[in-house]
């Protein structure tokens, strides 16, 4: 017998062991399953397809702020709209409504609140998940551009 089948007839026969495993397992199991939900209600995050352009929620659909912020979208260059996508995707699925680090960090580019109400052409509020996401997109670009990537040193 090998040192695995050993160790498994040993299982067997100890049922607190086999307990520990099968606790271990459907814990294992609980995680995946977590993760594949959350990612399926983030709704698979921006796409570079016609994802990320707009915004269901936040307070600045049908008004001059979310006309002036797509008027900026669309001036911006194809690198910076790939940059902008691929950073919230990474930063937060692409979710303009997440909260990160405890509720420290808002939105699809994971502003802190100083950042946002500091950043050029944010529109201010409190919290960057106010607002939809192309509006972030647009202020996150304008800090890139100003600050550089050093802001999402991971994603960015």
């Amino acid at each position: 017998m090998t040192e695995f089948e050993n160790q498994t007839t040993d299982n067997a026969r100890n049922p607190r062991a086999l307990r520990k495993g099968l606790a271990t397992g459907a814990t294992v199991a609980l995680l995946a399953l977590g993760t594949a939900a959350a990612a399926i209600a983030s709704g698979g995050g921006v796409g570079t397809g016609g994802g990320g352009n707009g915004g269901n929620g936040g307070n600045d659909n049908g008004s001059r702020t979310g006309d002036r912020f797509a008027q900026e979208w669309d001036s911006f260059r194809q690198k910076d709209k790939k940059w902008a996508r691929k950073t919230s995707e990474c930063e937060s699925g692409g979710d303009p409504n997440v909260h990160g680090s405890g509720g420290l960090y808002h939105g699809a580019f994971q502003f802190h609140a100083d950042t946002w109400r500091s950043s050029p052409m944010s529109p201010g509020g409190k919290h960057a998940d106010n607002y939809s996401w192309k509006v972030q997109a647009v202020v996150a670009v304008k800090l890139m551009k100003r600050d550089g990537k050093g802001h999402w040193p991971v994603c960015g």
